[in-house]
């Protein structure tokens, strides 16, 4: 690879390697949020500002969820989303000005509807956090007199608030989204490559390296784009990224099955096949040289297979089948690698690079319908009323802010890692040490840089000591001080806001586990289960349709299922990680996450099958196969395991590879056998045998699924460990 540039150093960097040391990155994040929380008090006081602690909370906040990158951009939507919510708090205050139940009620289905889309939104999630604590901040207890006035100061210091955190960040030690889009595709194109070479080796070793290449292309869709970079916009990098997706998907499946007898003599069967390889092998080559040097690619012309008919027709049905599945693949992944490199050599050509951009899919920046999304938002409407509840009974200090903070950072701990007992745990340490400063530190401050020295080494502590997950709550110890123009030290009045901390952190342990049990083992149970119930939902959709009775619902449920499966498995692999095996001594952690790798790749299998069949669901052979299919389908084995039955209670005919394999061989040459096949089109021939061969490495896959859940228990896992 070709030597990085060198950036060109600001006056601070070299000071820094003058005196041979530099800040990590987390020390330069810690400096400037610190920073950014002592200058939103210290303005708002010297100017005399009312709510300087909304600046710092909205700091805090900002800090806890978003990104070390700042941006104009950023810091306009943050505005926005402020905007918007104090928009909607106050057009709430204004309907019901003397009817506090129904305001109330509006209210909280509001802000649930907000939180529910941060957690569907794919993006930066504070915009909308910032949205959903405006629209409660800007409620005054329920007082009547100017209830708008304040609503206003708390927007205005919100977004002060923003815009502090917006201009440190971008002026000190500014974070330049570093582009490294040409690292991750140079290394995805190594795996495609390492890949190819090997498609035929033992199956282990294409398991590993299938693991890989996913990866890698997970990486190069999470990679950091330049926006701003001059040779391509972002409309035609999401369309080479789409183009590197549809080489993975040939490669998976020309690696999928085992070696055939048949593999070492293709040239037999296809006259022109080593052209056909030696020139993906070429492109393969060419695609890192045009990454790195920008050397144009020599496009070669379209290839058809040459298909040598009389001795194809020796074959089996399903070597047939496998043979023209794997040579259309390869045709296909030909086909895509000439689009790749036409794209590349459009973006590295010294004209205006131009090229089309209608195979790109729609890109989807919110995930709708997810049951856990769905959940959290219940819980979130019920932290809510609960904690009205103790605000009008009981009337802590702070009042109505009980209710905004136990409401907001409900989203920080429903369905996530994060434990509310640890928080618990984490907030007394703040206490404690909130404790010491209030009485040791804070009395003796005369001077405004003394506070703000103060603020800026609370906060330090807080953002470089404190785990990233937990910095806001153990940052809360700083609004207990109630720090003001006019500071009125009563130790009393100190820890009733200290009870108010701790109160909505209980509500947040509370409802951790009611109504909903957010422990890993029973979240891994539920998402295995609904991992099966998606799968066997997206296989129904065909299912129903062979036997007439498809309608629109089936096939929402379907495309339903096919949106949220891979996210499904996902979500098995987090929470396979936080399980505690210690209380569960007959599983082994190792097996289980290697369980959700294999249930990755059948997850990968399944969803090119759903999008296969829908492209060929008027493909004539097809359904007249599908009319004659008279086995077993293998969505009813997904469907038990839905139930949360174990391979071990499963019929043996399920497990029998051997067996199945050799019935549907019987089933196909029965069917197939009284078709003519004359009559019909090479490319429908083609297709039919592409689906079958597709099924079949559905079935391999979902055979190794089950071999991995022979090894897990996973019944001890819905007991209590208690």
């Amino acid at each position: 690879m070709e030597k990085v540039e060198e950036k060109k150093q600001t006056l601070w960097e070299c000071i820094t390697s003058t005196f041979f040391f530099s800040f990590s990155d987390k020390l330069k994040f810690s400096i400037k949020a610190s920073l950014s929380m002592a200058l939103a008090y210290l303005i708002p006081l010297s100017q005399g500002w009312a709510q300087p602690q909304t600046a710092a909370i909205t700091i805090m906040l900002i800090a806890a969820m978003g990104s070390m990158s700042e941006s104009v951009h950023k810091g306009a939507m943050r505005v926005l989303g402020t905007i918007i919510g104090a928009i909607v708090g106050m057009t709430l205050i204004a309907i019901f000005p003397q009817d506090r139940f129904y305001y109330l009620l509006s209210l909280s289905i509001a802000v649930t509807i907000t939180l529910y889309i941060l957690r569907a939104y794919k993006g930066d999630p504070t915009i909308f956090m910032l949205s959903a604590m405006t629209m409660m901040m800007v409620f005054k207890n329920g007082e009547v007199d100017d209830v708008f006035i304040f609503g206003l100061d708390k927007t205005y210091m919100t977004v002060f608030g923003i815009m502090i955190y917006t201009m440190v960040g971008m002026f000190l030690w500014p974070v330049n989204i570093e582009d490294n889009t040409k690292e991750k595709t140079l290394a995805l194109n190594a795996a495609q490559h390492d890949i190819f070479l090997h498609r035929d080796a033992e199956k282990e070793e294409r398991s590993k390296l299938l693991e890989s290449l996913l990866e890698h292309e997970t990486q190069l869709e999470n990679a950091r784009k330049d926006a701003d970079s001059p040779n391509i916009d972002m409309h035609q990098w999401h369309s080479i990224v789409h183009s590197y997706r549809t080489i993975n998907a040939h490669l998976t499946l020309l690696s999928m099955h085992d070696k055939e007898e048949y593999s070492d003599h293709f040239s037999q069967y296809i006259s022109n096949y080593k052209q056909l390889e030696d020139e993906i092998v070429t492109l393969f080559t060419a695609l890192p040289k045009a990454w790195q040097k920008k050397e144009e690619i020599h496009v070669p012309n379209v290839l058809d297979p040459q298909y040598q008919t009389k001795i194809i027709k020796n074959l089996s049905h399903l070597e047939r089948a496998s043979l023209l599945t794997t040579i259309q693949d390869m045709q296909k992944l030909h086909d895509e690698l000439r689009k790749l490199a036409n794209k590349l050599n459009s973006v590295h050509s010294p004209f205006p690079s131009v090229f089309e951009t209608d195979d790109l899919p729609s890109n989807k920046r919110f995930i709708w319908g997810d049951t856990e999304h769905l959940k959290a938002a219940l819980v979130s409407f019920i932290i809510f009323w609960v904690a009205t509840y103790f605000w009008i009974t009981f009337n802590p200090p702070g009042g109505f802010m009980i209710v905004a903070l136990a409401t907001g950072l409900s989203v920080l701990t429903t369905f996530t890692p994060i434990k509310p007992s640890m928080l618990i745990i984490v907030f007394t340490f703040s206490f404690i040490f909130a404790t010491f400063m209030y009485i040791v530190v804070l009395p003796h401050l005369r001077y405004g840089w003394e506070l703000g020295l103060f603020i800026f080494f609370y906060s330090f502590v807080s953002f470089h000591l404190i785990n990233p997950k937990m910095t806001i709550f153990f940052l809360l110890g700083l609004f207990t001080f109630n720090i003001n123009n006019t500071m009125y030290y009563d130790f009393s009045i100190f820890l009733l806001v200290l009870l108010l901390f701790y109160t909505f952190l209980l509500l947040l342990h509370i409802f951790y586990y009611v109504p909903f049990s957010t422990k890993p083992e029973h979240l891994f149970i539920q998402l295995k289960n609904r991992f099966f119930r998606l799968s066997k939902n997206i296989l129904a959709r065909g299912r129903k349709e062979q036997e007439g009775k498809n309608n629109y619902l089936i096939s929402l449920y379907a495309n339903y299922s096919h949106t949220h499966l891979m996210n499904t498995v996902k979500k098995m692999q987090l929470w396979a990680t936080q399980l505690d095996v210690k209380y569960f001594n007959t599983i082994d952690k190792e097996a289980l996450i290697q369980f959700t790798k294999e249930c990755e790749k059948f997850a990968y299998l399944l969803e090119l099958l759903y999008l296969r069949d829908l492209d060929m669901k008027k493909n004539p052979l097809i359904a007249k196969l599908k009319d004659h299919y008279t086995l077993p389908y293998f969505s009813d084995v997904l469907g038990e395991y839905a139930l949360g039955k174990n391979v071990q209670e499963i019929d043996a005919f399920w497990k029998d590879e051997k067996n199945i394999v050799h019935k549907v061989e019987e089933s196909l040459s029965e069917i197939l056998e009284s078709i003519d096949f004359n009559a019909y089109h090479r490319d429908v021939i083609v297709q039919l045998y592409e689906n079958i061969s597709l099924r079949r490495n559905v079935w391999l896959s979902l055979f190794v699924v089950q071999r991995e859940m022979e090894k897990l228990d996973f019944k001890i896992l819905e007991e209590n460990k208690f």
